[in-house]
């Protein structure tokens, strides 16, 4: 039975369970969780017996026939998301601390029944929790949109594979993709770009964003937006241009790259935007942590700006570099008077003053993980060598792709390492997990499912079984029969 991600404790025993239409599933009611987690056992194994098993509450649970989900108050080194499921004879029984370990133990379930033949499923004992708290996958919503429908189907795939985050990027130079009632013009203006003789847009109400988030809460996965600063601001200043140092009317951009008209640290208008824009988010997103970009940043108009200069002369500055520093300083200080915290690329390690709340994204190589780790900043791993999946796989997808783009193909995923070796063990602890990122600059919403899959599956396993002892001949074999569960799931992954 191929599962992945690989569980941690795995024994196969002899015999089979049989599931049947009289099969019932037990739960016991009073479970908190905002997944009704029995009807989504129920639905989730419909497709292998044709039909929806009856869901009871367990105070009369037999131990016959039945699948009994519960959750144990002292199994405590399970945390948070791990799990226990045994596969008898006569029953299955699925026990966890709390309802997201349930929720996981229902993922392997799921895998181990979709191989099932006459609705016989082998016995097996496993015990499985996650190597990492901190698993996600981005989507690149602004360079270009992709549908609500789309995204909820990300959640359910990467829920499937055990993956609890999943990273919106909302905002960049090429489209402004979030309501902010305030700002209406971001929407109106900057949502949208010339594209040949029309134009190419779309935008995300804060209803549809609200829709996403509660889909997301009940399958376990944080929605973490982000919205980038002082950077990849093309869109906003499109739309209100006295954001930037010069004031001036700029398109929203429609080619890729680094551009000069960025957010202008220097007047206290721009704070006041942030700050409005940061509220709105807030009240959507009840995420803990709200990202803020940071990344390719350039100080050229901040070098001739005069109300740039004069904040550097009243803060006694002496590199643009610390006008960036002052800009998430403050951000990090609005943002934690809303209880959130902060997170940024690892370029605004470099920038000076960086709050200590701060968590860093490292994309660069790993090396911005050991230094922020090192500083003690808790760390979030995305190294482009290893999980940027807009990256080429093979030879034949590296033709149609630029020239500095990388090769990354799936045993180069699953070769990765979150935790650089080069830490202590005390900064490691410090490593919260990694991320793998879909940039879609060169990856419409059409191409997004050959890029992120199969090497998804390769990365989930990075963040969720254990890092030592790892085998790529052994996964090879899963993914064979895992490919035939993504058929089964509408995935159009690569195929060489």
């Amino acid at each position: 039975m191929a599962i992945i991600p690989l569980p941690q404790q795995i024994e196969w025993k002899s015999g089979f369970y049989t599931l049947q239409a009289d099969v019932r599933i037990f739960i016991d009611s009073t479970i908190q969780s905002p997944t009704d987690l029995g009807d989504y056992l129920a639905d989730s194994l419909r497709d292998n017996i044709q039909c929806t098993l009856s869901v009871e509450d367990a105070s009369e649970k037999p131990k016959q026939n039945c699948i009994s989900l519960g959750l144990e108050e002292g199994n405590e080194k399970l945390g948070e998301e791990g799990y226990e499921l045994s596969i008898h004879e006569e029953w299955i029984q699925l026990t966890a601390w709390k309802p997201a370990g349930l929720f996981y133990g229902i993922q392997t379930l799921r895998q181990i029944a979709s191989h099932s033949e006459n609705g016989q499923i082998p016995c097996v004992q496993i015990r499985d929790v996650p190597q990492y708290p901190w698993r996600g996958v981005l989507l690149d919503c602004a360079r270009h949109f992709l549908d609500k429908e789309f995204i909820k189907r990300y959640i359910d795939l990467s829920a499937h594979h055990k993956l609890n985050r999943l990273h919106l990027h909302l905002t960049d130079d090429q489209g402004w993709r979030i309501e902010i009632k305030k700002y209406p013009e971001l929407t109106k203006v900057g949502a949208y770009r010339k594209d040949g003789d029309g134009v190419y847009g779309d935008f995300y109400t804060q209803e549809d964003l609200r829709e996403i988030v509660e889909y997301a809460e009940k399958r376990f996965v944080t929605i973490i937006p982000e919205f980038e600063m002082p950077g990849h601001a093309s869109a906003a200043i499109a739309s209100y241009p006295h954001l930037s140092c010069r004031g001036e009317s700029i398109p929203v951009q429609t080619k890729w790259g680094i551009f000069a008209d960025v957010f202008c640290p220097g007047k206290e208008s721009t704070f006041e935007f942030l700050e409005g824009v940061l509220d709105e988010i807030t009240q959507i997103f009840p995420s803990e942590f709200i990202h803020i970009g940071g990344d390719e940043a350039p100080r050229d108009r901040w070098k001739e700006c005069p109300h740039c200069q004069k904040r550097m002369r009243e803060n006694d500055f002496q590199q643009e570099d610390e006008l960036q520093g002052y800009l998430i300083k403050r951000i990090a200080e609005f943002l934690a008077s809303k209880n959130r915290r902060l997170i940024g690329w690892d370029e605004i390690l470099d920038v000076g003053g960086l709050p200590d709340t701060a968590v860093v994204q490292s994309w660069r190589g790993m090396k911005g993980a050991i230094r922020a780790a090192q500083l003690h900043h808790d760390v979030i791993s995305s190294p482009n060598q290893y999980v940027y999946f807009d990256y080429p796989q093979d030879e034949q997808q590296q033709k149609s792709k630029p020239n500095w783009m990388r090769m990354t193909p799936i045993e180069t995923v699953y070769q990765f390492q979150p935790t650089p070796p080069e830490l202590s063990a005390e900064d490691s602890r410090r490593v919260w997990g990694a991320e793998c990122t879909m940039w879609t600059e060169h990856a419409p919403q059409e191409k997004i499912d050959e890029q992120l899959f199969p090497r998804i599956c390769a990365f989930s396993e990075t963040v969720w079984s254990p890092g030592e002892g790892r085998d790529w001949d052994h996964f090879q074999e899963r993914l064979q029969s895992h490919l035939k569960r993504l058929d089964r799931m509408g995935v159009n992954y690569y195929r060489p």
